[in-house]
């Protein structure tokens, strides 16, 4: 129990939200931005979640934004995302949603920032995956990435 204590306190500390029924966040993103804009935030979102698929969750460090590095430390960073992932298993498809571009998002400095949504299927079950990323001079850099799994319980 202590570890699991300890385990909840870090995922609480770097931001990522791990709960149960629990709604993904709600970010209007409603500008459906460039295809430039487009191609380059879809390139970076198959990067990130490849090193995630892979289990190279300690890789993805690089491709942080630095307004996400200054308010946490990569070991609480690549914690979070393996606590994250723990329990999903294997990958088994993926498709994008959604993508779209907004200036502002609630908690964050206004800037731009892009939020593209998938729904994915892993060997343990069906989640939405949410990968928010910031333009950071020109390069987009993922500043939030959530998951959520909805567990039924009982008979339907």
């Amino acid at each position: 129990m202590k570890q699991f204590a300890v385990l909840l306190f870090l995922l609480m500390l770097c931001g990522c939200d791990v709960s149960i029924n629990k709604e993904i966040p709600k970010v209007v993103a409603s500008d459906p931005g460039t295809q430039q804009q487009q191609l380059q935030v879809i390139n970076a979102t198959v990067g990130f979640l490849q090193l995630l698929d892979d289990g190279k969750a300690d890789q993805t460090w690089a491709v942080v934004s630095p307004s996400l590095k200054a308010v946490t430390s990569e070991m609480m960073w690549s914690n979070g995302i393996k606590a994250i992932r723990l329990g999903l298993g294997s990958l088994k498809e993926r498709k994008s949603t959604a993508i779209g571009f907004t200036q502002h998002i609630p908690d964050l400095p206004d800037g731009s920032y892009a939020v593209v949504e998938c729904e994915s299927t892993f060997s343990t079950g069906q989640v939405k995956e949410k990968v928010i990323f910031r333009d950071d001079d020109k390069q987009w850099r993922v500043i939030g990435y959530f998951v959520n799994k909805h567990f039924s319980f009982g008979a339907k």
